[in-house]
This record gives structure tokens, sequence and C-alpha cells, in this order.
């Protein structure tokens, strides 16, 4: 344990995918201040990410990916792992949003968003898990979404991404245990994120009804979830694996 930070992430590697904003930035933030090497990917914009490489800090360094496309997950993984070494943890955060009624939602628009939620999260856990299994040692966590737990309207593609996001978290849990590589998920509760403004801030409504499920009666901030990422990855968090861990002012239980 490292006296002055009992986090500490010194000497990990890790990868963050959708780090140039939201919560990927927060946590890419949180985890080059606890220490470790943090290299971020993006999809559209270069000069956004580079900047947000730049801001995160020292030790940071950025991708321009799309997680979606499959096909090039482990040539990605291992142009990283020649560049910087094993990867250490992985955070699966990319994502995209679809809010439309059930049935005005296409089936292009659902398979994009399960391509970058599911598929993209698993092409990519399975690129980093041969050099995890060599080092026996690994933390992979998962970002799903209140709207795995909760029947929220118009979010029903990506409801069931982040549904299937859950099981994937348990069913790698378990499979992967036995090399001391820890699978776990955070699941954010409505968090203070352009991806979240972008939803909501059209529908007094539906702000008026998040408030009021949420028992703290506010809106969480990203750096919320970048250090309860902190957690699960460090090694004080060795024994916490295959958890669901809920970071939303307590949304989950509201009445």
């Amino acid at each position: 344990m490292d006296s002055i930070n009992p986090f500490s992430l010194k000497g990990k590697i890790a990868l963050i995918t959708g780090g140039a904003s939201g919560l990927g930035f927060a946590i890419a933030k949180c985890y080059q201040k606890s220490g470790a090497k943090v290299i971020i990917t993006g999809t559209r914009d270069i000069k956004k990410l580079q900047k947000a490489c730049i801001e995160i800090g020292e030790n940071t360094f950025c991708y321009q990916v799309d997680v979606s496309d499959t096909k090039n997950a482990i040539s990605f993984i291992e142009k990283v792992e020649e560049e910087h070494g094993s990867i250490d943890i992985l955070v699966n955060n990319a994502g995209v949003h679809c809010k439309k009624p059930f049935e005005k939602i296409t089936m292009n628009e659902l398979n994009h968003v399960m391509s970058v939620h599911l598929n993209g999260s698993f092409a990519l856990t399975q690129a980093v898990v041969p050099s995890m299994k060599k080092n026996k040692s690994g933390s992979i966590i998962f970002i799903s979404s209140m709207s795995a737990y909760l029947g929220l309207t118009q979010v029903s593609a990506y409801s069931s991404a982040k549904s299937a996001v859950l099981g994937l978290t348990k069913a790698l849990a378990g499979e992967l245990s036995q090399f001391n590589i820890r699978v776990n998920c955070i699941t954010p509760g409505f968090i203070d994120t352009p991806m979240f403004h972008k939803a909501v801030d059209c529908d007094i409504d539906r702000q008026k009804k998040i408030l009021e499920h949420t028992p703290m009666k506010k809106y969480g901030k990203p750096e919320d979830i970048g250090w309860a990422a902190v957690f699960l990855a460090s090694n004080e968090a060795s024994f916490v694996n295959a958890v669901s861990l809920p970071v939303d002012g307590g949304c989950i239980i509201g009445f």
C-alpha cells in the first residue's frame, strides 16, 4: 500500500475508450492523478482528442480509434502494447446514445448502439486478455447505466446495450478470475455530462422526474465515476470482482 495514496495506480498502464470527454475524460484524469500511465481513445475529432490528452496531464497518450470497428481490435492493442507495454487496466467506456420512441428506432440505429457499447467492448477485451493472462493480473471495467435497471422511456436501444454489458461483466468474471483478472462494472446514475445534457435539456419533465427519483436531489459529477473507477482498478480492491457498482446518488432505490 502506498502510504500517501492507498489507491495508487502507480506503475499501471490504463486504456480508457471514449476518453476525450464526459465520463471517460474524468476517469482518465483521476487515473492520471493516481499515478497511472493513461491511454485514451476517441473516434471523430483528433484535435479534441489531442487537447484532452494535454489537459489530462503528463504520461497521457491518445489514439484515434473507432471501437465499433472490431476487426482492428487486435492490431490496435498490439500497437499500444508495443509502444507502451502490457495493459493492466481496460475501461470500456466509449458509448453513443439514441433517444427515440421504441417503434421509431431503426435496426441500423440499434446495431450502431450495440456495436459501440457491446461489440466494441467485447472485441477490445478479447484483445487485452492474452497479455493479462500471461501477467496473471488485470482489471477490466465496463460502464453500464441506470437504464439497465430502471424502465426509462425512449432509450430501449441504449438500455438493451447497457443490460448486455452487465451480463458480460458477470460472465467474464466467472471465466477470467482463475487468471487473477478482475472484471467489474460501474452503473452511473444521472451524471452532468454532454451526452446527458443532449438527452434531457429539451425535456423539462424528464429532468424533474430524474431529480424526484434521486434521493440526493442532484446530478452526479463525472469525477464521481472517475474515483469509483480508481478504486475498482486499485490493488486495494483485489477481492472486488463481478460487481456492478451503482454511483447514482441513491437513484436505484429512489421512491
